[in-house]
């Protein structure tokens, strides 16, 4: 019993981000920021699994950044977290931050992916093909059609399994 304990807590620990490197990141333009790697990188701390810490990044750069951000990158934060949450087995979780990623000013090529997105996640395979059919006539030679053609092909899958599905 103590060894899960001491296990939990190191897991825990590897997974916080310093206060200083929070203050770091918060300061790093859009780009700069969704392209971090290294360990305390967004994306780093999701490989290792650190869900959780990998939101409160993201939740904190939208937060500190709101006035200088575009709508696009606003929209796109939202969608990383719900990347974060579908990638973790959190797919319920996960479709608020997606639905919060589509807005009236977005490019029909985001929307129809959003929407496929939407679709795998509510087991509304109609809504799926729609989405497929939209995105297929706006973006045919797009790396997202793959991803939505693997939502096609596994639909009972993960949707960390599904993305992988036609690649």
């Amino acid at each position: 019993m103590i060894d899960i304990a001491a296990a939990l807590l190191a897991a825990a620990s590897s997974c916080a981000v310093p206060p200083a490197e929070v203050v770091l990141q918060t300061s790093l333009a859009y780009q700069a920021f969704d392209s971090r790697g290294g360990s305390y990188g967004w994306r780093s701390l999701l490989e290792i699994g650190c869900t959780d810490a990998a939101l409160s990044l993201l939740a904190a750069y939208a937060a500190a950044d709101d006035t200088r951000l575009t709508v696009e990158q606003q929209l796109e934060l939202a969608f990383h977290s719900g990347q974060i949450l579908a990638l973790s087995g959190r797919e319920t979780e996960a479709i608020p931050h997606f639905e919060r990623a589509i807005s009236v000013e977005t490019t029909s090529e985001w929307t129809s992916y959003v929407a496929a997105t939407l679709a795998f996640l509510r087991h509304d395979s109609s809504a799926l093909a729609g989405a497929r059919e939209a995105y297929a006539t706006i973006a045919p030679d797009s790396m997202r059609l793959a991803i939505i053609d693997g939502f096609i092909a596994c639909p009972h899958e993960s949707y960390s399994k599904a993305v992988h599905c036609a690649m």
